[in-house]
């Protein structure tokens, strides 16, 4: 048997796919199994060397397709009969899905011989509408005997765009998969996802059973300073749906309240939302914060947030989602650190469970958000100690030898 992980969303060391793709390397290298991985054809050459990941996806999971010129005056004029201006990416959902699960489909038919072989274990950490319907199309074309067994990770929710719009037409992407997907259900084609959430929407919207697959994060354990300063981080894209425009006015909040607090943000966007790019003007002009610029390296990031008391995870509700999980989350809560997060998010929820440890805020304002760091901050001690309790079961659960285990069950079934 070999294990073959396909992500188009694996192109350089600063993304998600890199640091568990290296996880998973290490895992089954300990248990002396075979793996190949294939990522975009972008691919970094030194995850290519490191890894042996070939360059392979024309296509990003990232990508998106702009709307016409046509459809951008429609879209004008609509604004102003409504006495508005536009506003929002130019992407086109529906150009998107078509274009990008195309060149999926036709990237799938291109992978070596050896990969389709039915004794092969396929893996898809993540795939969302803009995969899934090319991936079927492909499967229904192969003589059926000679199939793998293919395992694809939901990391998304239907609503989930890759420019950050809440999607209007996710929902009926994934209902149209799903039924052209039946024959190959529970026999070919398995779902994961990271938690009880997701798993729950799939089922209740979808009537599509899903498996649980722990993402498994390394914690990066806080270093000790002892001047009294308490240092509260943002990392990751710097983009609206991630609350990054709620972090000017409620850092500045902090500072008229005169709390002892320092901010590490990271800088990291493409400049294409107007209110990312003013909310970063306005962060270069405060005393309180220190700047991380650009795409940080796995061991970039772990030295940045070894640094910080506090992860900020002020995800918007709406947009992000209250299924969608958080790399950043689950490292934090690996990590012993607390979050301040959004009520309606899945960190939310975990915080509201005493699942994680921290404080939800609520309407999503930076006033609130302001709120709940000052409400946080002098309790700090005592979050500590319960976010501490609770990480070595919660790092045993989200190991990479737990992912690998979940997945090797599917390859079992079939010996």
């Amino acid at each position: 048997m070999e294990v073959i992980f396909l992500d188009n969303g694996l192109i350089g060391k600063g993304e998600h796919s890199y640091a568990l793709a290296a996880k998973l390397a290490e895992a089954l290298s300990r248990r002396n199994l075979r793996y190949r991985m294939f990522g975009v054809q972008s691919l970094d050459r030194s995850i290519a060397e490191e890894l042996g990941a070939n360059p392979h996806f024309k296509h990003s999971l990232y990508d998106g397709e702009d709307l016409s010129r046509d459809e951008q005056r429609l879209r004008a004029i609509a604004a102003i009969f409504m006495g508005a201006r536009a506003r929002g990416p130019i992407r086109s959902e529906r150009k998107t899905w078509t274009t990008l699960n195309n060149s999926f489909e036709e990237d799938l038919g291109t992978l070596p011989p050896g990969v389709w072989k039915s004794d092969n274990l396929v893996i898809m950490p993540a795939i969302s509408q803009n995969q899934i319907l090319g991936l079927i199309r492909y499967l229904l074309r192969q003589p059926q005997e000679r199939l793998p067994r293919v395992v694809c990770q939901f990391m998304f929710p239907p609503s989930w765009t890759p420019w950050g719009q809440v999607a209007r037409h996710g929902e009926q992407f994934y209902r149209d998969a799903f039924r052209l997907a039946a024959p190959l259900l529970d026999r070919v084609l398995f779902f994961t996802v990271e938690n009880k959430a997701m798993q729950a929407l799939l089922k209740q919207d979808f009537g599509i059973g899903a498996e649980i697959l722990p993402i498994p994060f390394d914690g990066s354990p806080r270093k000790e300073t002892g001047d009294g300063t308490v240092r509260l981080g943002f990392f990751g894209y710097s983009k609206c749906e991630k609350g990054f425009h709620l972090l000017p006015k409620a850092i500045e909040l902090c500072w008229r309240q005169r709390l002892a607090a320092e901010f590490i943000i990271q800088i990291q966007h493409s400049g294409w939302e107007q209110r990312t790019i003013e909310a970063e003007h306005a962060l270069r002009t405060l005393k309180n914060v220190r700047l991380v610029e650009g795409v940080l390296t796995g061991a970039e990031y772990a030295a940045w947030t070894s640094q910080t008391d506090v992860m900020l995870l002020p995800y918007d509700p709406v947009a992000f989602g209250a299924a969608r999980g958080s790399g950043i989350f689950t490292e934090s809560v690996a990590s012993g650190r607390p979050v301040i997060t959004s009520r309606g998010t899945f960190a939310g929820a975990s915080v509201e469970k005493n699942e994680a440890e921290g404080e939800v805020f609520e309407p999503y304002t930076s006033e609130k958000l302001a709120a709940a760091i000052s409400r946080l901050i002098p309790r700090l001690p005592d979050c500590r100690v319960r976010a501490a309790e609770r990480t070595e079961a919660f790092t045993r659960e989200h190991s990479a030898d737990a992912y690998v285990d979940v997945l090797l069950r599917h390859a079992r079934s079939q010996l």
